[in-house]
């Protein structure tokens, strides 16, 4: 039986991170439908042309032919494959490395038991003001996005979603929660929640930083 979070193909009914892929993917097909590109030639093929010619001036002064263009790591000539660049990839294949990937993670470390956590903060009028999403799986929660409105912010609204995804994430029998946020975002809500700070990437951009925290629920 598959875990709840998949769907019949395998791949999970929703994560944020594959459905970014996902709609790029699909707006990808749609541009090369409508000028009639086919994607990119690989950076060696392209490069065949530029060789050629060292080549030839090269032997032309009885100079030193220049090292061979060097083949990147994990090109083989007996894999059987050939690596390019994609600009318009087809879902299928995009579809095939997730696959691919999922089956070996749940190979090493036992099946996902993949579900989301949806949590929306409505108006009156029912329209979606902020929320969270995340998921949990592997015994954690994930917490993916946590937005709110100008005039929301300040209330104790993000904490209270916070609270509620912690309290969703403890029924199914996660022990721990993680994110990630950038330093121009709200890292002393975080900090504020009891989460700590368990990795930083300064430059990411430039003048910033992003920042992982962690807390055991």
């Amino acid at each position: 039986m598959k875990p709840a979070g998949f769907a019949p193909t395998g791949i999970p009914r929703y994560c944020p991170r594959f459905d970014r892929h996902t709609a790029y993917a699909q707006e990808a097909q749609h541009m090369a439908k409508a000028t009639g590109a086919k994607g990119t030639r690989s950076r060696i093929t392209a490069a065949k042309p530029a060789i050629r010619k060292a080549a030839a001036i090269a032997e032309a002064v009885d100079a030193p032919l220049p090292p061979p263009f060097p083949r990147p790591r994990g090109m083989s000539a007996d894999a059987g494959v050939e690596i390019s660049e994609d600009a318009f990839p087809e879902l299928d294949a995009v579809a095939a490395i997730q696959r691919g990937l999922h089956a070996y993670n749940q190979e090493m470390g036992g099946n996902y038991d993949r579900e989301p956590v949806t949590l929306l903060a409505r108006a009156p009028d029912g329209t979606a003001r902020g929320g969270l999403l995340g998921l949990t799986f592997w015994g954690w929660l994930f917490i993916d996005w946590l937005w709110l409105s100008r005039d929301l912010r300040g209330k104790g609204v993000g904490s209270e979603l916070l609270l509620r995804a912690e309290a969703i994430a403890r029924e199914r029998g996660c022990a721990h929660a993680y994110t990630d946020t950038f330093s121009f975002q709200a890292p002393d809500f975080w900090l504020q929640n009891g989460y700590a700070e368990f990795g930083r990437l300064d430059g990411m951009p430039a003048g910033h930083a992003r920042i992982w925290f962690r807390k055991a629920l």
